[in-house]
């Protein structure tokens, strides 16, 4: 029984670090291109999938966590929902110019000015994720490998080692995300159904 309280404890966690990855995304500025011009995203996007977090912290442990999410950005305002992998949904985010607000299953809530002090609230420090708004989208304010058809193929931002694949008319399917931090290496790995 302690080991199935200390799974779902520890699927808790990963689950609020992959919200944590999404949602300090939010807060930065749009991304300017190689060349310093802005780069113009969607007013209204929208993108549904899967996620897998895998952190190796390197005193040893390692911890991984799967489930879905659904991503809805309209005019200004975000709403995140994580899914554990049978659909059920474990919370829901909002992000308005006013603030963020994390809602759990349990009806409890947690508010903050931005989504970077909602991540810090909790975790305990922020994850410095810059840019998710944009990489769903498919673009990049950094200098990166290009595809055949001059998509944004693989690039570093922030200390993140980015991959973006198999693009549909929205933007990659597929985005793989590093990162070697001084205490774990943190891997995200999101796939879009639609």
């Amino acid at each position: 029984m302690n080991a199935v309280f200390s799974f779902f404890r520890s699927w808790r966690h990963l689950a609020w670090v992959a919200l944590a990855a999404l949602l300090s995304a939010c807060a930065t500025p749009l991304p300017s291109s190689s060349d310093g011009a802005e780069v113009e995203l969607a007013q209204s996007f929208e993108r549904s999938g899967r996620f897998a977090v895998t952190m190796q912290e390197f005193a040893g442990e390692r911890q991984a966590v799967q489930g879905g999410f659904t991503w809805l950005d309209q005019q200004g305002i975000l709403q995140i929902d994580l899914t554990n992998p049978m659909g059920t949904v474990l919370a829901r985010v909002l992000v308005m110019p006013q603030g963020a607000s994390l809602q759990r299953t349990d009806g409890s809530m947690e508010y903050a000015t931005g989504p970077d002090e909602l991540v810090e609230q909790l975790l305990g420090s922020p994850i410095p994720v810059a840019y998710l708004r944009a990489w769903l989208q498919g673009q990049t304010g950094v200098a990166a490998e290009r595809d055949a058809e001059g998509r944004p193929e693989a690039f570093v931002q922030d200390g993140w080692r980015v991959r973006l694949q198999r693009y549909d008319q929205t933007g990659p399917r597929i985005l793989q995300l590093n990162r070697n931090d001084a205490q774990r290496d943190i891997s995200v790995r999101l796939v879009v159904d639609r």
